[in-house]
């Protein structure tokens, strides 16, 4: 299928207008001629995939770094789960971590709303993506569940791949990233066995990423700012492949991955627990508490902290005076052409920044 879904890609104007646009009509030409001979999604991410990426790690990252790679073992498989801040990048810098330490890469979890047009839909599926259905109601929605829960269970058990998913449905908004108890209960409906057992052979490995510039950030501040008024915020289509542009487009400054080790031992003692909701609520706390400590906090935070807080310069020896004036005109910017009270903007622009640091300090 991999050769037939790339001819049929190169054929759609859409794509090719993009690909012109990102290298040149003479190199997305070459491109495209290199596309057709290619037969298997290994080649695919491999020689197109993994070089992009470092691509775009090279022009908009000014260094990513990673810590914790000693916990993944070659020979083991596991369900990442991370926090959730850019569409696309989250899951990309992570395989291409992966992928320059000689372990194997992961399939990744992807919204169906994000499946705009055919040329992604093929796309995704190319790089080992697999489609969280968001559209389902009811019963549907409970099946679709069933369905996306024996698939994860299934690959990382038997067809031996790790998977990639984020720790809840949609980026985090605000900088507070929360684990949803929802999701773990969708891992738990292929289970055999008991909780402990359920949730040991997925091995559980959390994954904290800290953007030193959010991706973004003006468009999350934008829709907080408008469901805090009370007022109906509509996701857009061309909402969506705006975030997905800027997200990899945008600087990102510094960027780190930090690998936890796995929970594997923690749902054992979860396990113990009698109340079923409440092993749901531990475990969603114990993959917080996993993420919350691999942050790796920028001055960017810290400042973001000192300013909405009202103990004052509590942080003011992690930065330079010019480092706060300098990320202050950054916001002031940014928030530039938002529509809406500018100071209630800046507020919710400060704490996107700022939740980190008051969640790692918690744990």
């Amino acid at each position: 299928e991999v050769n037939k879904a790339l001819r049929t890609i190169i054929k759609d104007p859409d794509f090719m207008y993009i690909l012109n646009r990102i290298y040149g009509k003479k190199q997305a030409f070459l491109i495209t001629e290199k596309l057709k001979k290619v037969k298997t999604v290994q080649d695919f991410q491999t020689d197109f995939i993994v070089k992009y990426a470092q691509q775009i790690e090279n022009q908009t990252i000014k260094k990513l770094t990673f810590s914790g790679i000693e916990n993944i073992d070659k020979s083991k498989n596991y369900l990442f789960i991370s926090n959730h801040r850019d569409i696309i990048l989250d899951s990309a810098l992570l395989n291409t971590i992966l992928h320059k330490n000689q372990r194997p890469i992961t399939e990744i979890a992807i919204g169906s709303n994000l499946l705009i047009f055919d040329w992604i839909k093929h796309i995704v599926r190319l790089n080992r993506s697999f489609i969280v259905r968001r559209d389902l109601k009811g019963k549907d929605m409970l099946e679709g569940a069933r369905q996306l829960s024996s698939y994860i269970r299934d690959t990382i058990t038997n067809r031996k791949t790790s998977v990639w998913i984020a720790q809840r449905e949609g980026r985090t908004k605000d900088g507070n990233d929360k684990t949803q108890v929802g999701l773990l209960k969708m891992f738990n409906y292929s289970g055999k066995g008991d909780f402990s057992e359920n949730f040991s052979e997925l091995n559980i490995i959390p994954v904290s990423i800290s953007y030193e510039y959010e991706p973004c950030a003006p468009a999350k501040a934008y829709e907080i700012n408008i469901k805090r008024k009370g007022d109906t915020y509509k996701k857009t289509t061309e909402d969506d492949l705006n975030s997905m542009g800027r997200g990899i487009y945008d600087n990102k400054g510094r960027v780190h991955f930090h690998f936890s080790t796995s929970l594997s031992g923690k749902v054992k003692e979860i396990g113990e627990i009698q109340n079923m909701n409440q092993r749901f609520l531990e475990l969603s706390k114990a993959i917080d508490k996993k993420i919350h400590e691999g942050y790796k906090l920028y001055e960017n935070n810290f400042i973001a902290k000192d300013i909405i807080s009202e103990a004052g310069q509590k942080y003011s020896e992690k930065y330079s005076e010019n480092q706060k004036q300098a990320f202050v005109k950054y916001v002031n910017e940014s928030i530039a052409n938002v529509e809406g009270d500018k100071k209630a903007i800046s507020d919710i622009f400060y704490e996107i920044f700022a939740n980190p640091v008051k969640n790692k300090l918690e744990v």
